[in-house]
């Protein structure tokens, strides 16, 4: 399953979690943020897919350089960076909620195991060649986290559709 599909999924999930317990991030703009803050960490790939538009081929160099955003400090860096040019009229949730969204896309990639293991999972890098990751295990043969990563896509498209649903029937109740 495309990764890209299961962090905005859990983006999502994050977004309606957090409008559900603070009714004022109820927004577009804050649905933007949570699913801009999952996808922080994997922003190399952008990079290399921009760079191979424009240049015909991926500068390696570019894309090995930003490797660190997939490390909470350089997470956090981008995440500073765009919340102090683009969101700086609301700065401070701004760097809160794209925060929220990168730790909840680490949250997923260490639990896939035995991926998480390969090395690619060091949180605390450059203070720490840790690697971090959670073993599920197995259930009949199949490794939970790919029932996890189709349990997390689920209960995404439960929750867009339910909110849709409830933004209809409140529009057709205050048309009455």
């Amino acid at each position: 399953m495309p990764a890209i599909l299961i962090h905005l999924a859990f983006g999502y999930i994050l977004y309606w979690l957090f409008s559900f317990k603070f009714r004022k991030l109820k927004d577009n703009y804050f649905l933007f943020l949570f699913l801009l803050g999952s996808l922080i960490p994997d922003i190399k790939y952008f990079v290399a897919w921009l760079t191979y538009l424009i240049f015909g081929s991926e500068n390696f160099v570019v894309f090995s350089s930003l490797a660190v955003t997939h490390q909470i400090f350089g997470s956090f860096l981008v995440s500073l960076l765009l919340a102090a040019t683009l969101f700086r009229n609301k700065f401070k949730i701004s760097l809160v909620i794209l925060t929220v969204g990168f730790l909840g896309h680490f949250f997923l990639d260490i639990s896939q195991y035995p991926f998480a293991s390969i090395g690619h999972m060091q949180l605390f890098y450059p203070f720490s060649a840790q690697i971090f990751y959670i073993n599920f295990g197995f259930i009949n043969g199949i490794q939970v986290f790919e029932v996890f990563q189709y349990l997390v896509l689920i209960v995404a498209i439960i929750l867009f559709i339910s909110s849709f649903i409830r933004d209809k029937t409140r529009n057709n109740h205050n048309q009455c």
